[in-house]
């Protein structure tokens, strides 16, 4: 903490600055009025002088500041063009204050100290040179003079006179100080004296003005302390242990649109018993349709579809059963459609799927409605499902609209794990028509890898076929080349015998598809799972293939890959094992 400030007098034939009047002219007072107005406060007044001792050294011939002496006389400060705050100003001699700066409480002194000629900044003040007519000023200092005869000072008068002056076109800067004035004077009034001339039911507390003098919107402040129940457990949910679901009837909605009150209620309904539950199932049914797409709210229906019994499960229904085709476009709805698919029970489960009926083309595409889909081909029987498939089959063109839709894959997806084959067999007739397109598509390509995973022998033949007959250019390409992959992990051992024929083949006597392949940034990946997949006398023909080719696939990089791959599994003796015939020119 700095020292006291000195106060140096100028002259010896007047008395020292009184506390008061030192904050004035102190170095913090300049700080507090440079940081309000935006210009500094000269350093002298007058014929006083004020000294700020650098080293905040104690002066003999200066008194110290005592900050508790100034607190406890009223704290009167002086700056530019600004008016003696509290009650009468110290008696000294000077030049009489202009008129623009007035004394805001109490009647002026004889006599004052001039104040610095140096104009004002604030915003809510006006220009130092300018002069208020007498009407303006005489109604100023009644206000005043009202103000500190506190037996006649009564609110009603105040502001009176405060819309007088706004009818004679009072400059919004005077308006904001009458309105301070007001404000600050009633503040310096006793208990006692606030009690006698203020009803209680009307004392409030101010806001503080704004640097334009402009009141905000709500003046007085809301001292109301929000202690209700789900202030009280955000507040401590430790100390609230025993508070049960029947605690919370009237408040459901606020607790279930709070992430903690959310919450609460979604660990109670795991474990309580059906009276508990059935304690607030009432409100949640009331306020299902906020509740559904809530952030908080949708967890909360969602731990009655599970946990709920079918009572609840009818009810709910039925309560969102008008809104389920715009629900499945929700973020938050279209899982709580989910939940209720997953749980509910069969007639339930056919009440939903024919409101999402009638927006199924347009749900299939939907970020959200694409789940709403997917859940219903997992969990309902596959009968109540063939309008989907029917869908999908609607044109020629739809499977493969949706097997290159990010969304729409999906669905493919699962209709090829979950419907029974007459199902999918015109399904996967379709994807074959369009193969390639298909196959080569960032989407499309899982929906091949389905038809080998969850297909028949014969589908699977046919990709096989398909891919090997064109091996380079399907390897080579970043998303085809996930096919072969999946066809060397799921078919059979005759499917990898075509594939690896394919490979070690020599077209118009250049090297073989292999090779070309080990060089590739996406086909050496085929390559490495040729080897990784395949049988052993398979794996002897790729590397007869490969071997008079090692000098040159060294040069590669994808190349020295696969053969520092090989080296590590056969470790180097892979060669010798299966005495291969001495190939001309290799080394």
């Amino acid at each position: 903490m700095s020292r006291p400030i000195s106060i140096a007098n100028a002259y010896n034939s007047e008395p020292l600055a009184s506390p008061i009047e030192s904050l004035g002219r102190s170095f913090g007072a300049q700080q507090i009025v440079d940081s309000v107005c935006g210009s500094p406060i000269q350093r002298s007044f007058a014929n006083r002088h004020v000294s700020i001792n650098q080293k905040n050294d104690f002066s003999q011939d200066t008194p110290d500041f005592h900050f508790n002496s100034f607190y406890n006389q009223g704290g009167k400060v002086l700056g530019q063009n600004t008016a003696y705050m509290f009650g009468t100003p110290p008696s000294s001699t000077g030049k009489p204050l202009p008129l623009s700066s007035t004394y805001m409480f109490g009647t002026p002194p004889q006599t004052a100290l001039p104040l610095p000629s140096a104009p004002c900044t604030c915003s809510h003040h006006t220009s130092g040179s300018s002069i208020i007519n007498n009407q303006l000023a005489a109604a100023l200092l009644s206000v005043n003079n009202n103000f500190m005869n506190s037996s006649n000072w009564n609110e009603a008068a105040l502001f009176a006179q405060h819309q007088m002056l706004q009818q004679q076109s009072l400059t919004p800067s005077l308006e904001s100080q009458l309105i301070a004035a007001r404000n600050m004077h009633a503040a310096s009034f006793s208990d006692a004296n606030l009690m006698n001339q203020v009803q209680p039911s009307s004392l409030r507390v101010p806001v503080q003005t704004s640097s334009t003098g402009v009141f905000p919107t709500n003046t007085f402040r809301d001292t109301t302390i929000n202690d209700d129940l789900l202030t009280r457990y955000r507040a401590n949910p430790s100390m609230m242990k025993g508070l049960k679901l029947s605690d919370i009837r009237g408040m459901l909605l606020k607790f279930a649109k709070d992430q903690v009150g959310s919450r609460f209620i979604q660990q109670k309904l795991e474990f309580c018993d059906k009276s508990e539950k059935d304690s607030i199932f009432d409100e949640v049914l009331e306020n299902a349709h906020e509740l559904v797409d809530d952030i908080f709210g949708n967890y909360v229906v969602q731990k009655f579809f599970e946990y709920g019994e079918e009572k609840h499960w009818s009810r709910l229904v039925d309560a969102i059963i008008e809104r389920v085709p715009t629900y499945a476009f929700q973020m938050y709805a279209c899982r709580v459609l989910q939940k209720a698919l997953e749980k509910v029970s069969e007639p339930l489960q056919i009440k939903i799927l024919i409101q999402i009926r009638q927006v199924i083309p347009r749900c299939m595409k939907d970020q959200n409605g694409n789940h709403v889909i997917q859940k219903a081909i997992e969990k309902v029987d596959s009968q109540y499902i063939q309008f989907i498939v029917d869908a999908l089959l609607e044109t020629p063109n739809t499977i493969y609209e949706m097997s290159v839709d990010p969304y729409g894959c999906r669905v493919v997806q699962r209709c090829l794990e979950h419907c029974i084959p007459s199902q999918t067999t015109p399904m996967i007739e379709r994807i074959h028509e369009r193969f390639d397109e298909i196959a080569n598509n960032q989407y499309g390509n899982y929906v091949v890898q389905h038809v080998i995973q969850h297909g028949s022998e014969k589908d699977r033949i046919i990709i096989v076929e398909r891919v090997s007959e064109n091996l380079l250019e399907f390897a080579t390409h970043k998303y085809s080349s996930n096919v072969i992959e999946k066809c060397l992990e799921l078919g059979a051992v005759y499917h990898k015998g075509i594939i690896v024929r394919s490979a070690c083949h020599h077209p118009d006597g250049s090297v073989p598809i292999v090779v070309q392949m080990m060089k590739d940034q996406y086909a050496n990946y085929v390559v490495q799972k040729m080897f990784d997949q395949v049988t052993m006398e398979q794996r002897r023909e790729l590397i007869l293939a490969v071997r008079p080719h090692i000098p040159i696939l060294r040069e590669y990089p994808h190349g020295k890959h696969i053969l520092a791959k090989l080296d590590k599994y056969f470790q180097k003796q892979v060669l010798t094992n299966y005495q291969y015939p001495v190939m001309p020119g290799s080394n």
